[in-house]
């Protein structure tokens, strides 16, 4: 009896065994082995799985992204992070160049004088992509070598964007010379016109040596030239200067159009606030004055606050702007609100402004780059009898550039006792030209 019990244990152990043994090799769709009608690992065919390919829509496989790099023929497009910063802004056209597609509105022409290569490494070892501008050797363009866009199928509208900003590179071990130079410069013209550098506008920006081997976000300001422009249909950007055969490569990114450099704030304003001025101006805004006010019956000139630096930088300044015509018989200024009592000169009877005087102006007779200060009593009708009136006259090498006039009143304004009143004068007197020039941070200079 006991034998018979051991058989029936060995024999069902046994068949215990080819039973689990017979399970195991049945293949199935998750066994982790292609077979059946399988294309793939557990995919494909009447598995109900479709295999990880190319073509998906997932990143999976060796994907470096979705459906691209590792195995896949496609490549993974660049990131283009600058651009799409920008991609819900207004603005009318953009180019960051970090690849050939990181553009609104902007797309090279098929034969520029320059070539470039998009999607370039940041010399200055960042991780942003750029372009590489490549400009040739030899007797190309005339001379004129630039990189130009596509043209637009209307001109322009520069009404509201007509400042622009460039990042530009410039190698330190390029040697400068001649008319070889470093600049930036964007050129906006009519492509119709065979002759177009007739009536082109040419904006340029000259990078200091010492701004070299670095990124340079050069500003370029169009101002009211620009925006009353109607003929420009094309843009085009040179490096390295003109009419030269010079052959060179520099680096560039993000143009972009502005409406304005300023930055928020008025930020020279609080840093005199607490330096114990009597007043100052500093021209940021209309309230960047500290006893110092427009006053409220107008004045004979127009002054714009806040405005684009015609330099470049993202300081707010005032736009100066004097009127055409016989307007206070030839004597336009900007006059400060009068103050309640006589102002004290004992201690303060030294000032200064920065004055910006344009070259597009042309200065004859009494129309000159003219920058005054008039102090008066403006209880007197006659106040002009009265006035004292320190002027400096800025030269023409100092055009188009920020120069600060001083204006001693030394020990004759120290005396005065019937001033209550200050008034600022730009262009000269006894004349009808209009002008503009641009002013910032007038105040007392203490020794």
């Amino acid at each position: 009896m006991c034998f018979v019990l051991m058989s029936c244990m060995i024999l069902m152990d046994s068949c215990s065994k080819d039973t689990e043994f017979d399970l195991a090799s049945v293949p199935s769709h998750k066994d982790g082995i292609q077979n059946l009608d399988e294309e793939g690992v557990d995919c494909g065919g009447s598995s109900g799985t479709p295999c990880p390919s190319c073509f998906d829509g997932i990143q999976n496989q060796d994907e470096e992204g979705v459906d691209c790099g590792g195995s896949c023929a496609n490549e993974c497009p660049k990131a283009t992070p600058r651009a799409d910063a920008l991609a819900n802004s207004d603005l009318p056209f953009y180019h960051t160049f970090e690849t050939e597609e990181s553009f609104k509105n902007l797309m090279e022409i098929e034969n520029n004088s320059v070539t470039v290569d998009y999607a370039f490494a940041d010399p200055a070892g960042s991780e942003d992509l750029v372009t590489r501008y490549n400009r040739p050797e030899g007797l190309v363009a005339d001379g004129f070598s630039d990189f130009k866009f596509q043209k637009f199928d209307e001109p322009i509208d520069f009404s509201e964007y007509n400042k622009f900003e460039l990042g530009v590179y410039i190698p330190e071990e390029t040697a400068f010379d001649g008319p070889f130079t470093p600049t930036a410069e964007i050129i906006f013209f009519d492509s119709s016109n065979p002759q177009f550098w007739n009536t082109w506008t040419v904006l340029s920006v000259t990078i200091e040596e010492g701004d070299f081997d670095s990124w340079v976000t050069a500003r370029f300001n169009g101002g009211d030239v620009l925006a009353a422009a109607t003929i420009y249909d094309q843009i085009a950007l040179r490096i390295g200067g003109s009419n030269h055969q010079n052959a060179a490569t520099f680096y560039m990114r993000d143009f972009v159009p502005k409406k304005s450099f300023v930055q928020e704030g008025t930020p020279r304003y609080d840093s005199y606030a607490n330096l114990g001025f009597p007043f100052f101006h500093t021209f940021e805004s209309s309230e960047s004055g500290a006893n110092l006010a427009e006053p409220d019956n107008g004045n004979s000139v127009t002054m714009a606050y806040g405005e684009s630096d015609p330099a470049g930088s993202t300081d707010g300044v005032g736009k100066y702007i004097r009127p055409e015509g016989n307007v206070s018989d030839g004597f336009s200024d900007f006059k400060f609100a009068a103050f309640d009592e006589p102002i004290d000169f004992s201690s303060n009877n030294k000032f200064s402004f920065e004055v910006y005087i344009p070259s597009d102006q042309t200065y004859e007779g009494n129309f000159r780059s003219l920058a005054e200060i008039i102090f008066l009593d403006s209880t007197n009708p006659q106040f002009w009898t009265t006035w004292t009136v320190m002027e400096s006259e800025v030269a023409p090498e100092n055009y188009d550039q920020w120069v600060t006039v001083v204006f001693d009143g030394g020990d004759n304004l120290k005396a005065a006792t019937i001033y209550n009143q200050i008034a600022i004068r730009i262009g000269g007197f006894n004349h009808q030209t209009g002008a503009t020039f641009y002013i910032k941070d007038f105040k007392p200079v203490t020794e």
